[in-house]
Formats: C-alpha cells, sequence, structure tokens
C-alpha cells in the first residue's frame, strides 16, 4: 500500500469540551464510539428481525436514502455511554485533529479502568496481559479519507505523552505484528468460500513471516486500506520506544482462515 504525504495533525484529549468533536468522528467512520474498551461490550442491540425493529422504532432501513433508524439508535446510545463516563472522568482519549476536523482517535486508559465494567464473562483480550501494567493503549482509529498519513502514530504519541503527565508507569498494548495486503485472497474466497481448501493452502504457502526476538516466528496480518487493524501495529509502537514481550494470544491453534499473530508490547514512561 503506497504512504500518501502525512499531514500537519494536532491533537487534543476527551473531555466535555471536545466531545463534540468526538461524536462527529465516530459518526464519520461508523464506529462503536470505543465502547467495546470502555465497557468490555459491545452494546446490546434491539431484538428481533429487521421488521419487528421497524415496527419499534417506527420506520424502516433505507439503503438508497442511507437511513438506518436501528444503527442510528446503537449510536446514540453508545455516544450517550460515554458520555456519562467523560462525566466521571472514567473515559481517556486522544483526538487527532486535521485541517481543524478530527480524522483520528486513541483510546488509552488506567489498566483497571479498561473496562471499567468487567465480570467473569469478560474475555481475557480485553484485560491486561502483564499484572503489573498501569496504562493500556487499545484502539486506533483514523477516518478512511485519512488513513497512511501519520494521523494513528501522531494520536499515539500524544496519548504516550499524556499518559506520561499523569504519572506514567508500564504502558501496554497489542498491536498486530506487520501488515500484507494480498488480492489472491480475497479472489479466492470469493470463488471458492472462506473456509475452502483453496485458501487455507494458498495461505499456508504463500503468507510471509518473520522472525521477531524473544517469540519467534510470527505471520503478517491481512491488512487493506479498508480492514487496517484498529489496535495498530507493532513498528508505531517500537518508534516510540515499545518492546515486544511476548505473543497476545492464548497459546491455542490458530484458525488457518485467518493469518497473522498479535504481540504484547510494552513501554515505562
Amino acid at each position: 500500500m503506497a504512504t500518501r504525504p502525512p499531514l500537519k495533525v494536532t491533537t487534543k484529549e476527551l473531555s466535555r469540551r471536545t466531545f463534540d468533536d468526538f461524536s462527529e468522528f465516530f459518526h464519520r467512520v461508523h464506529g462503536c464510539a470505543c465502547t467495546l474498551y470502555f465497557f468490555g461490550r459491545h452494546l446490546t442491540p434491539l431484538s428481533g428481525s429487521a421488521q419487528e425493529r421497524a415496527r419499534l422504532l417506527g420506520t424502516a432501513p433505507d439503503r438508497a436514502k442511507g437511513h438506518f433508524p436501528h444503527r442510528d439508535l446503537m449510536r446514540q446510545r453508545e455516544l450517550a455511554a460515554v458520555k456519562e463516563l467523560v462525566d466521571q472522568g472514567k473515559a481517556h482519549g486522544m483526538l487527532a485533529y486535521a485541517n481543524g476536523e478530527p480524522v483520528g482517535w486513541c483510546n488509552f486508559g488506567r489498566a483497571d479502568e479498561l473496562p471499567v465494567v468487567r465480570d467473569d464473562s469478560t474475555p481475557a483480550r480485553l484485560l491486561a496481559r502483564d499484572p503489573t501494567s498501569d496504562w493500556r493503549i487499545t484502539c486506533l482509529t483514523t477516518r478512511m479519507d485519512h488513513r497512511r498519513r501519520g494521523v494513528a502514530t501522531a494520536a499515539l504519541a500524544a496519548a504516550v505523552g499524556a499518559i506520561k503527565k499523569r504519572g506514567g508507569g508500564w504502558v501496554e498494548a497489542t498491536p498486530a505484528s506487520f501488515p500484507h495486503d494480498d488480492p489472491m485472497v480475497r479472489k479466492l474466497r470469493r470463488t471458492f468460500g472462506w473456509g475452502s481448501a483453496e485458501v487455507i493452502n494458498y495461505l499456508r504457502d504463500n503468507w510471509p513471516s518473520r522472525e521477531i526476538a524473544g517469540v519467534g516466528r510470527v505471520e503478517a496480518c491481512l491488512t487493506t486500506s479498508k480492514t487496517i487493524g484498529h489496535s495498530g501495529i507493532m513498528s508505531m509502537y517500537a518508534k516510540l520506544g515499545f518492546e515486544v514481550a511476548g505473543l497476545a494470544g492464548d497459546g491455542t491453534p490458530k484458525d488457518p482462515r485467518y493469518p497473522g499473530h498479535w504481540l504484547i508490547m510494552r513501554r515505562k514512561v
């Protein structure tokens, strides 16, 4: 993927003053407003079929007009939930701006506050891997029309700076190893299906990997301009002094249909 010229990026922390920018940003990127990381789960959608939802909401979706009432309702609920955390001082993040518009986001927070709601059903992947980690960086999101222009890197650096101002400590993240785009994989999936032998055999014989000190050989993560991993990539963190501490997986065999490894990276600030 070609790299576009870098932008002049400024940053501001999430707060009551910048919440409208946060709202505008997630409206543009169609994201979940990081509710998965703030609460340890996505908010529960309305139950029932599309017809039943339409009756409850009083209107049906219309793709031609870009009218999706259930999606809009979920966005309102997500933003309201995050706004409550912001008011309580329990939601942290860094917004990145270009030409005065919010175009990027980096979610961070104390390890004991991400997620703020947790119980025995909370997946381990949503908790700090290392018990000595004081902070976590969980999500990096960039507006699609501004990707590959240094937005996420600027937001990440600003988040590390904000953590340092708050007293610092060990910061943990779980980025992808390194990205790789392969159009042949998409073609094979369309032709034969995601779980087909053709796809699995192609990935086994052609997928790139690298040796990483202290971890071993890791696979690339399948990435396109539209499907960039929200946890960032190893090189972004390495430039800021993070070091690889291990694999983020639980050691069970990987699904051969989904190549890639995620890493645990840490830095003390």
